[in-house]
């Protein structure tokens, strides 16, 4: 839950929309990524700012970096030579994406929010004039305040219809290779044509931490085929809820905010699965049909026509 959004008064500024994300400093272990980004709590950040002791902004970490590390699809040599343990020792700085979609506080909030939806980017970093970190504004932070809302779309026009699933026989490994493959965040779980849950990379690397797992890593070095053995039916979330094709736009933001979610499966009234609708999905959907001043007005309390 985000709570409720403090009320605005005058003209909307970036300030308004940033938010405060956990950050980790370039020097720390990957180790230390892992464990902020896999925390028990649907809130853990799936991308952390990377930061230097000056908190300059060097980088970005996302949670599929972080599992292509462990499945050996970055870093290679380090893996093969040192093994898991070993490389989540290694400091966070050495797999780090250069940072992008950078801001400075005084950029005007609608040019942010527009860059994100054209972009169909989740976040922006907002740092000041030496790159020290700031805030982030993110796709929840912004969704948090069209709340509420009724917008005259329908969920048919922006969900993604092309939708990868996988089965609860599935293994873990299966589906982290899937998620790093495709380039997705979130499978859905289907099973005689019906959803019966969702796993997301979240889910995954929770589940490296869970029952002293990250011990076994440190101390044993087991492999990522060992770490991932297990059925997706194991560590997938059962209570999934989902949004029809028909409903308005507005049903989804409701459902995403209020369960704390980045994505909903979209299925018809018989349960099958006909679609995949995200935050940024919904936020590049709303300023591409009602325009980016509409979705502003919305943001601080006028209603969208």
């Amino acid at each position: 839950m985000y709570g409720s959004p403090r009320p605005i008064r005058g003209p909307l500024r970036l300030v308004d929309i940033m938010c405060v994300r956990p950050c980790i400093y370039w020097d720390d272990p990957l180790m230390t990524a892992l464990s902020v980004m896999a925390g028990r709590s649907r809130r853990s950040p799936y991308r952390v700012v990377v930061v230097d002791a000056s908190r300059r902004v060097r980088g970005v970490l996302t949670g599929r970096r972080v599992l292509e590390v462990i499945l050996g699809k970055r870093g290679t040599s380090l893996m093969e030579s040192r093994g898991v343990g070993r490389v989540l020792r290694e400091n966070v700085g050495i797999f780090i994406d250069e940072p992008r979609h950078v801001f400075t506080p005084h950029m005007p909030p609608q040019a942010v929010v527009q860059y994100m939806a054209e972009n169909r980017v989740g976040y922006a970093i907002v740092v000041d004039d030496n790159w020290v970190l700031q805030g982030m504004v993110d796709e929840a932070t912004v969704l948090s305040r069209l709340q509420g809302g009724v917008f005259g779309v329908p969920v048919r026009e922006v969900m993604t219809s092309k939708v990868y699933h996988i089965s609860p026989r599935s293994s873990l490994m299966e589906a982290a290779h899937m998620m790093t493959d495709l380039r997705v965040r979130r499978l859905p779980v289907v099973s005689d044509g019906e959803v019966k849950g969702m796993i997301t990379v979240t889910d995954l690397l929770n589940h490296l931490l869970v029952k002293e797992k990250h011990v076994e890593m440190l101390l044993y070095d087991v492999g990522a085929e060992e770490l991932l053995k297990e059925s997706v039916d194991e560590v997938m979330s059962r209570d999934v809820l989902s949004v029809s094709p028909d409903d308005d736009v507005g049903r989804a933001i409701d459902l995403m905010m209020e369960r704390d979610v980045s994505g909903l499966p979209v299925t018809t009234g018989g349960g099958a699965l006909v679609g995949l609708v995200s935050r940024i999905d919904v936020l590049a959907g709303l300023a591409s049909a009602k325009g980016m001043g509409a979705v502003l007005d919305a943001m601080v309390g006028r209603l969208v026509e």
